[in-house]
């Protein structure tokens, strides 16, 4: 919370060139103190699952016809990521892939992921409810839209799975579990490893569905993206984003050298309270009708990308 700084009257004397230094001084300290309040604090992590060099493929998170893909991951693999606030996950095409994908662009009208504490992998089921431990959380819903070439052949992680809402990871294993009902367009297969690889059963498994039966698939190689332990005090979300002023009474405003589509603001048990679309160069959010208290802004660029920040509500 900023601190209102207390300076002392002065009384005139012969020396006027004394008050000015001590104003100037005193004028350095308030822009010393705004400076190390709102230094720009990057808080994204992100872990790949697995660790490893083997390749095989998968279809199933960008299948273009119905499927559930359920990801098991053990703990130890995630131990960066305790703690802070996952906020995408993604998935790339084999280095071998002819050219990058899709080929134009593709939607897919109903795209949901869930994300919950989850079974040892050694223990997984082909059940998908039996490898879920507690309650599932929808973390996105809706359609998924993927422009052309923006899932690229050169193995990297080029196209980010946003949520819409923050998942806070505490700790234990995960479960990503994937449900969409095809694309307009092609399929095409992620780089995975496969069932025999190092690994797989006993740090991470997997298991898919097209329609009743479940069966045992290849582990996708996935990148997963928090937006880190959000401190009060940090104000840039991402590389030349902030927002401010924080802590805020009525307006928040948004400053950003990325096109921002969509604001979001979240509760701190998930919930989302607030969203706003955006065409405007500095978005500004009402946020008097708010409760007092800690929240989260959720940013999402015209590229997909999210990013996300706490502020306080006074």
């Amino acid at each position: 919370m900023l601190t209102k700084l207390h300076f002392p009257t002065f009384q005139k004397t012969k020396k006027p060139q004394t008050l000015t230094y001590l104003r100037k001084m005193a004028c350095h300290a308030f822009t010393v103190s705004a400076i190390l309040l709102f230094s720009a604090t990057k808080a994204q992590t992100s872990v790949t699952v697995p660790d490893l060099t083997v390749v095989s493929t998968f279809t199933g998170p960008f299948a273009n016809s119905t499927r559930t893909y359920q990801m098991v991951i053990d703990d130890t693999q995630l131990t960066t990521l305790s703690g802070k606030y996952l906020s995408s996950i993604s998935f790339k095409i084999p280095s071998t892939a002819a050219s990058s994908w899709p080929a134009s662009n593709i939607t897919y009208p109903d795209y949901q992921i869930y994300l919950s504490d989850g079974v040892n992998p050694a223990n997984a089921q082909l059940n998908f409810a039996a490898n879920v431990v507690g309650t599932q959380t929808q973390v996105r819903s809706g359609s998924l839209s993927i422009p052309a070439g923006s899932v690229a052949n050169n193995n990297t992680f080029s196209f980010d799975i946003t949520f819409t809402t923050p998942y806070l990871y505490t700790g234990s294993n995960l479960v990503i579990e994937i449900r969409h009902t095809g694309s307009n367009g092609t399929s095409t297969s992620n780089q995975a490893v496969g069932t025999s690889a190092t690994g797989y059963g006993s740090l991470f498994t997997s298991c898919w569905s097209s329609s009743t039966s479940v069966l045992q698939g290849n582990f996708s190689y996935v990148k997963i993206s928090s937006a880190g332990t959000l401190g009060v005090k940090s104000v840039e979300i991402n590389g030349g984003t902030s927002v401010y002023p924080n802590p805020v009474k009525d307006q928040l405003y948004v400053k950003s050298d990325n096109d921002i589509m969509e604001l979001n603001i979240f509760n701190l048990v998930g919930q989302k309270v607030y969203s706003q679309k955006n065409s405007v160069k500095i978005p500004q959010i009402n946020v008097s009708g708010l409760a007092k208290g800690n929240y989260i802004l959720q940013t999402i660029d015209k590229n997909g990308n999210s990013a996300s920040t706490k502020f306080i509500k006074e």
